[in-house]
Parts: structure tokens; C-alpha cells; sequence
């Protein structure tokens, strides 16, 4: 089942948008493109994960931001995001979406970078005290999955600093783990962590101009890569 992924991209003519759309239709599991050059909007349809598209946006020297996600199934809502961060700056270091994409399905969307190369586990745990990780977040949560520990999100293979996953689960729904934590940790790297907290859906998030800078939204996510805003 496919997802959307609505972002704001910086553009401002034709030649823009036959550049993004060249760069987007090399991103395998992209099935649909709609942009909007007034709007500065682009709407992607698929299965190719959020961080997936982002990344491809950027390495094209493109300024982009992920400001909605949602399923391309009629009646079904919610969408959820992680902040994965460590304990010494930069502090921001990954990133887990949850989109609800049917009754019974999630999709999950990992991606970490700046982090040792390696195995790395994730997983969802009983609770959100991020005061002592990885302990105060309590152990892996169990939810109500008949094949173990629905809190299991599997195994993330960095490479280069980079690191992604994505796949479909029916373990859980986005409404079960709001204000847990998602944990993860690799043999020989730091603890990752953040609490997952609700996120904007489609359409539900157009502003351009941060309220509280003045900063385009482009700007914001600049200062927040190079660590400069927190």
C-alpha cells in the first residue's frame, strides 16, 4: 500500500521543477509526482521511503522540507514522528516517521546519520523518560503482537555515517505508541533516543515563514543540519 509525502521545496521556475522531477524519478518506489511551482509544494506518491526522498532532494543541492505525511487509502489518519538524538552535540542525529496507512498497518520510515558504521537495533519502549537513557525508557514494549515484542523495529545497517530502513508492520498502529520512546544503539556507537509525539498529515501544515525566526522554513532546516538551532 502507498504512502504521500507532502514537502516544501525551494524553487522558483520551470527549470526547477523539471530538475526535481528528473531527480525524483530516479528514487525507486516513487509511483506519482504533483508539483506545484507557486505553492513550492510537491506531492510524492509511493513507496519509497520519506527520508529517502529527502535525501535525494538534498544531495541534488536542493533545499527541502518534509511537511506532511499521510496514506493514499481514503479514511485512514495518523502520523507520528521520532527525533532520534544523542547526548553530546550535535545533538540530532536520525529520524523515525510512523504513517498509519491502513487500520491494520503502519509504515515505518528509519534513518540516522553522523553515527558509527554498523549494526544498530531499534526498537519502541515502554515509556518516554529520557532523563537517564537508555534506562529510564524501560524495556522493549510488548504491545499486544502474537510474534514477540511488537516494540521490535529490527535492525538498521549504517554505512558511510547512513543508515535507513523502511517497511510495513501490522504489530501496532500510531495511536499505541504516542509518548513512548524509540531507542536505538549500536555495538560500538552511543545510544540514540527521542519520543515519538504526533506529526502533521497531509495538508495540514503549508506555512513557508517560521513565526518565531522570520527564517524560511528552508533556512530553519539549514541551521538545524548544521546544528546551529536546536
Amino acid at each position: 500500500m502507498a504512502i504521500k509525502v507532502q514537502l516544501a521545496v525551494d524553487m522558483t521556475c520551470q527549470s526547477c521543477v523539471d530538475d526535481i522531477t528528473q531527480v525524483l524519478n530516479g528514487v525507486p518506489g516513487i509511483q506519482s509526482l504533483n508539483i506545484s511551482l507557486p505553492d513550492k509544494r510537491v506531492i510524492v506518491e509511493g513507496n519509497a521511503g520519506p527520508s529517502a526522498i529527502l535525501k535525494a532532494l538534498k544531495s541534488s543541492g536542493r533545499s527541502a522540507v518534509i511537511r506532511g505525511t499521510g496514506s493514499t487509502a481514503e479514511g485512514t489518519t495518523g502520523a507520528a514522528v521520532c527525533i532520534l538524538e544523542q547526548r553530546t552535540p550535535p545533538y540530532t542525529r536520525g529520524l523515525v516517521r510512523f504513517v498509519q496507512i491502513s487500520t491494520d498497518t503502519c509504515f515505518v520510515d528509519i534513518s540516522v546519520n553522523g553515527v558509527s558504521d554498523g549494526t544498530h537495533r531499534a526498537s519502541i519502549r515502554e515509556c518516554g523518560d529520557l532523563s537517564d537513557v537508555p534506562g529510564s525508557c524501560g524495556g522493549v514494549w510488548q504491545g499486544a503482537s502474537e510474534v514477540g515484542a511488537a516494540g521490535e523495529l529490527g535492525e538498521l545497517v549504517v554505512g558511510d555515517g547512513w543508515g535507513e530502513a523502511c517497511f510495513e508492520t501490522d504489530h501496532f498502529a500510531v495511536w499505541d505508541i504516542i509518548g513512548r520512546s524509540v531507542v536505538v544503539s549500536g555495538e560500538s556507537s552511543g545510544v540514540l533516543a527521542g519520543v515519538v509525539a504526533r506529526s502533521a498529515g497531509l495538508f495540514e501544515n503549508d506555512k513557508l515563514v517560521c513565526a518565531c525566526s522570520g527564517n524560511t522554513v528552508w533556512t530553519e532546516q539549514r541551521l538545524v543540519d548544521q546544528g546551529r538551532l536546536l
